[in-house]
């Protein structure tokens, strides 16, 4: 059986090596200058290089221990997307805009993510993740579990 990955693929596979890695210089490398990136905590997307990286850095320290884990990778052109097992133990706040910051919890999480990211001329241009973060917030104690009362 043959395995092919394309250039989206394997900047994928070298953003999450860095990204497991908490290599910010690594993940920045990577990026396009005007890349965007949203996930579900976000009230938009974020824009461009260094605000991205500082968002990500940020959130390694919320989760020091933090690790992604490939389970699936869809490969089309210039796009790939990643279904991931991501798990980390909460050390820091939790910053959610508009809201208080939520004090560590000491507690550890996981779950499944997906990305779904855009290439060109080399670099990553786009990346929006989703993610159950009421799973997440109700594994770190913060809510009610899904369908309970």
């Amino acid at each position: 059986m043959t395995h092919h990955v394309g250039k989206a693929g394997m900047l994928s596979e070298m953003f999450m090596e860095a990204s497991n890695r908490h290599d910010v210089s690594k993940v920045s490398e990577l990026l396009a200058d005007n890349v965007t990136y949203w996930e579900p905590t976000l009230p938009a997307p974020i824009n461009g290089r260094e605000a991205v990286s500082k968002h990500l850095k940020d959130g390694w320290k919320v989760f020091p221990d933090s690790n992604l884990k490939l389970l699936n990778r869809v490969e089309s052109g210039d796009w790939v997307v990643d279904e991931v097992e991501w798990a980390g133990t909460q050390k820091g706040p939790i910053d959610m805009p508009g809201q208080m910051p939520i004090p560590a919890t000491n507690k550890r999480a996981m779950g499944r993510a997906v990305s779904v990211a855009k290439v060109s001329g080399g670099k990553i241009t786009s990346v929006n993740v989703y993610y159950d973060n009421m799973g997440m917030l109700a594994q770190l104690g913060l809510m009610g579990a899904p369908g309970s009362r």
